[in-house]
């Protein structure tokens, strides 16, 4: 195990790229910083910005750091990033944080290439999630007790292309399928959405507000959380081959003492992991719903979590701003 901590806040997420070859961590400190994961333990970023200013865009190119050729940084004045995701071709690392942008950086250097406005900007965006071909791209946030949109942008012009219905509360995780994605609130609601219809087509209902969502990388299963328990869906196909696979039978991972935070399926979606506040990461059979480990990391409660593209690495995130790496192969 190997664990640093670069940021003042918050982890909220992190994430690899398609390759393997990046790392990138996204905290309430304001922070992007992306890492060789082979060099994490040194402290040191490949590049780093100051991602969630309303001026961001608008600074010039990030200037190198004093005796370094890699190192990028904005000093600016922030409000702290929400998620982050690179794009399925590797080339851009989309960020969202509490002001009302969502932004597009190149992978490789941190430079800034484009940004979208949040069409109603009160709330900021709190989630966001990239289409599998790379085309789209769903964001969200909003302010608990207000009503909250989703939007869709196209990701090659950068410009919204729908504001979708949304929640009663808060929207605050998001997560790509084979057919779409979901939207989950604090509402308590897992909605369902293609990518290009106006209203959702299923709806699920949980008892707390929805803070994990994932779906396995074949789309034939879907997770959630909202509290301590983990519930893992079948998707059903539809009958006759008409209509959309909608969740079936559902089952229940028990183990977590604290709020479960974030979800993820390795990249065989044999093995879900989760992070909570009581301070564990847990890996989860999802044939059996055995738990197969238990992590403690010892830094207290976890938030963000992203497999390797390989699955043998999982890396997460602390809410006091640590980033880890786990060898999860043995």
């Amino acid at each position: 195990m190997i664990v640093i901590k670069p940021h003042t806040a918050c982890v909220n997420c992190v994430a690899f790229s398609p390759d393997g070859n990046l790392l990138a961590s996204g905290s309430e400190d304001a922070y992007v910083r992306v890492w060789n994961p082979q060099q994490l333990h040194t402290g040191r970023p490949v590049w780093e910005v100051a991602a969630d200013s309303p001026d961001a865009q608008d600074s010039p190119a990030a200037q190198d750091s004093p005796g370094s050729d890699h190192v990028f940084e904005f000093v600016l004045e922030s409000c702290g990033v929400s998620h982050l995701q690179f794009t399925p071709d590797g080339r851009l690392l989309l960020t969202s944080g509490w002001q009302t942008h969502l932004r597009a950086w190149d992978a490789a250097t941190g430079r800034p290439r484009w940004q979208v406005l949040k069409p109603r900007g009160y709330g900021g965006v709190g989630a966001l999630a990239v289409s599998r071909d790379g085309r789209f791209v769903a964001f969200a946030g909003g302010w608990i007790g207000l009503p909250e949109r989703v939007f869709v942008a196209d990701v090659p012009t950068h410009t919204v292309l729908r504001s979708l219905p949304g929640h009663a509360d808060a929207c605050g995780v998001l997560a790509v399928g084979a057919e779409g994605f979901v939207s989950g609130g604090a509402d308590k609601l897992v909605k369902f959405w293609t990518w290009g219809g106006q209203r959702n087509y299923h709806t699920l209902v949980l008892r707390g507000i929805v803070r994990g969502l994932a779906f396995s990388p074949d789309g034939r299963r879907l997770a959630a959380a909202g509290g301590k328990t983990v519930m893992v869906w079948a998707m059903d196909p539809p009958p006759h081959k008409k209509g959309r696979a909608k969740p079936g039978q559902c089952r229940h991972f028990r183990g977590h003492t604290g709020q479960v935070q974030t979800l993820e399926f390795s990249p065989d979606g044999a093995t879900l992991a989760s992070s909570a506040h009581d301070g564990t990461i847990r890996l989860w059979d999802v044939a059996s719903g055995q738990q197969l480990r238990a992590f403690a990391p010892g830094v207290g409660r976890l938030h963000g979590l992203a497999f390797a593209p390989d699955g043998l690495t999982l890396a997460f995130g602390s809410t006091a701003g640590h980033v880890g790496l786990l060898d999860v192969a043995g």
